[in-house]
């Protein structure tokens, strides 16, 4: 049976200690000598899984005094690796939560001014067995901000051999798990951000945006650059049990998208807050956002914001980004491929930006230019067949018992559709949405003539009404000159 993924090691000081780890499912590791860095912040993985091919998404947080970190993270097999736009995830909410346009007509002075608001063929492993006592690189290569080694190990004294040798610290107790993993023929991936001495640097949240280098001792607080990850599995299984070495809550937020709503087995059915259909996601994503209209009806927004709706309903801005991922990773399992060309070319350029120590939004954005068309191509060949999917949210703090004694497997589950609702849970809130004034509108906005325009449309009909009137009377003036002139 083939498993899936996710648990970074949480590699530690060598005394052992046991940090706490909101997320769980990717626990903190550390790099070098020094104090331990700590998760911080709600840790939130994107999983989809279809016809074989698996994806996950992370975008970890950390906390602590640190010159290096990294992590490490075994697969069943080796994953195509490519770099994320941070705000995935936060899109990822707006497809299943749309954000609503906001139009309050109790300010109408205001709102005159302006106010409304807002590729790589799969490839396969040496069957060769690796001596116990080996640790074989598979691929090395540069993610962005990472330096990215894909290992197999021969035994965990031997991986743990190799992440003393490179600068990583093993935590103790790791062994027997590791071990199993190894004996299933997993494979690990190591990632260590370039992250060296250099003077006048404090990083800030947001690492991406710091240029390489830090001084010994430099803190960081904040969330690092997303990744993710693209292997092929036989079933969708998540193995956790790493995260049972952390003290501290173990809440996660899972987003699964994959062929039918589901559950994690052993893990309490209330811990599924939402369940989305992929015709909604469709909609949520392609029609016009929500408009939330306050203090009137459609019939009473002025004629010049109606003209401004089109621009501020548009749900690219909110959840495009989530859309090209959902679309990508379906054309991955419909080729059965785990890289497209687009994703391989983002990664040159990440390299080039790298070597020339260019990082940033504006690079971004460069690269997002650059490869919009292929991007665009993706989405129309492949992101209608979201509608035969079923988006998952999975939220809670996971029983550390179930973690340690088991990989995380899935069974079908459908909700309760008296939970299913933003009211009790809203994605983008992590929690119930807030009461709301006001009406709630979908779909295009045709109001009939309200006081506004009828005013406007009594005025205009008055004026053009006598202009005609004066015009029919200035053309006829003539004639009746000329008729009373025969008469006499």
């Amino acid at each position: 049976m083939s498993r899936l993924l996710i648990c970074f090691a949480a590699l530690l000081l060598a005394a052992s200690v046991a940090w706490a780890d909101p997320c769980g499912m990717v626990p903190p590791i550390y790099v070098g000598q020094g104090p331990p860095i700590v998760r911080v912040g709600l840790q939130k993985t994107y999983v989809f899984y279809r016809d074989g091919i698996e994806t996950f998404i992370i975008r970890p947080g950390f906390q602590g005094k640190v010159e290096d970190f990294g992590m490490l993270i075994p697969f069943p097999t080796p994953p195509a690796i490519r770099k994320i736009a941070d705000n995935v995830f936060a899109q990822i909410e707006a497809a299943i939560d749309p954000p609503e346009v906001v139009i309050d007509l109790r300010y109408r002075l205001q709102a005159r001014r302006g106010a409304a608001l807002p590729s790589s063929p799969m490839k396969n492993r040496s069957e060769e067995a690796l001596a116990v006592n080996s640790v074989r690189v598979l691929r090395e290569e540069a993610v962005g901000m990472y330096e990215v080694a894909v290992l197999e190990a021969g035994s965990a004294a031997a991986l743990k051999r190799w992440m003393d040798d490179h600068g990583y610290q093993y935590p103790n107790g790791m062994d027997r798990v590791c071990n199993e993993y190894i004996d299933q023929r997993w494979c690990f991936v190591a990632v260590k951000s370039r992250v060296g001495p250099k003077s006048s640097v404090d990083p800030q949240p947001g690492m991406r945006d710091v240029r390489p280098g830090l001084p010994a001792g430099s803190t960081f607080d904040g969330f690092v650059q997303a990744m993710g990850f693209r292997f092929p599995v036989e079933e969708l299984v998540v193995p956790m049990r790493l995260s049972s070495f952390n003290d501290g809550e173990l809440r996660n937020v899972v987003y699964l998208l994959t062929d039918g709503p589901r559950r994690i087995r052993s893990i309490p059915e209330e811990y599924v807050v939402r369940q989305v259909s992929g015709e909604q996601l469709f909609r949520n994503m392609t029609e016009p956002l929500p408009l939330r209209i306050i203090g009137g009806t459609e019939a009473d927004i002025p004629a010049w914001q109606l003209q401004n709706l089109p621009q501020l309903r548009d749900p690219a801005p909110h959840n495009g980004v989530a859309k090209e991922i959902f679309a990508a990773d379906l054309l991955a399992a419909k080729q059965q491929r785990l890289s497209h060309p687009h994703e391989e070319a983002e990664k040159m350029l990440l390299r080039i930006g790298e070597h020339l120590a260019l990082r940033g939004p504006q690079i971004d954005q460069l690269n997002l230019q650059a490869l919009q068309t292929d991007r665009n191509k993706i989405t129309a060949a492949a992101f209608e067949d979201i509608k035969h999917l079923t988006m998952t949210v999975i939220d809670g703090d996971f029983p550390r018992e179930v973690l340690a004694g088991q990989n995380l497997q899935f069974v079908e589950y459908r909700m309760p559709a008296r939970r299913n609702n933003p009211q009790t849970y809203d994605a983008k809130q992590h929690g119930p949405a807030a009461a709301a004034e006001g009406v709630r509108r979908v779909g295009a906005v045709t109001p009939e003539a309200g006081p506004l325009r009828r005013s406007a449309w009594t005025t205009a009909g008055i004026v053009f009404g006598g202009i005609g009137l004066l015009a029919g009377a200035v053309c006829c003036w003539p004639s009746r000159r000329r008729r009373a002139a025969r008469l006499g």
